[in-house]
């Protein structure tokens, strides 16, 4: 069975297993860079605490809740739901961020993932998600598709010298 929940201390193997596999096999953390930020798990679970209550970035706090996604116990993957949209997450960002470990990958668990995810934002009271993704990611442009995502445009990161494409998903 898949399910979402948020990380506990239990948890610090099955992160520090996908962190190893994905720096092994791909080094990409991108919607869900959050497990590679902070130094030790304990720091990791309490930043996950604070980005829920105060955000990070203080000038215009970014408000988030994040998720592991397991199956049978394992961890498969994991998302942030980012509460509101500010002038970062506008055009690349979005509300959601998700990653699936690499040997799970191609599998139908990010489709998955995602419909989790937006059921959690409708929790949120959030009406209309934004969800973006690297014009070149073809897999996880598939997963937006394949959640009823709807392109408006591509939004070019001058800082991080990408593009980006720009999904609206709205929830009933």
């Amino acid at each position: 069975m898949l399910y979402a929940r948020e990380f506990t201390k239990d948890d610090e193997h099955q992160i520090n297993d996908l962190i190893d596999e994905i720096n092994t096999t791909d080094h990409n953390f991108e919607g869900f860079r959050i497990i590679n930020y902070t130094p030790d798990f304990e720091t990791f679970l309490y930043t996950l605490e604070q980005n829920k209550k105060d955000g990070f970035y203080s000038l215009d706090p970014i408000i988030q809740t994040t998720y592991g996604l397991f199956e049978d116990n394992q961890l498969i993957g994991g998302f942030n739901i980012r509460h509101r949209l500010n002038k970062l997450t506008i055009n690349h960002g979005g509300h959601i961020g998700y990653l699936i470990r690499p040997s799970k990958r191609n599998q139908g668990y990010g489709t998955k993932l995602l419909t989790i995810a937006l059921e959690e934002a409708k929790k949120l009271n959030i009406k209309k998600v934004l969800i973006t993704c690297e014009v070149n990611n073809k897999a996880s442009e598939q997963v937006i598709l394949n959640n009823n995502g709807v392109y408006e445009n591509d939004y070019y990161e001058q800082l991080e010298n990408k593009t980006y494409k720009r999904y609206w998903i709205t929830l009933d």
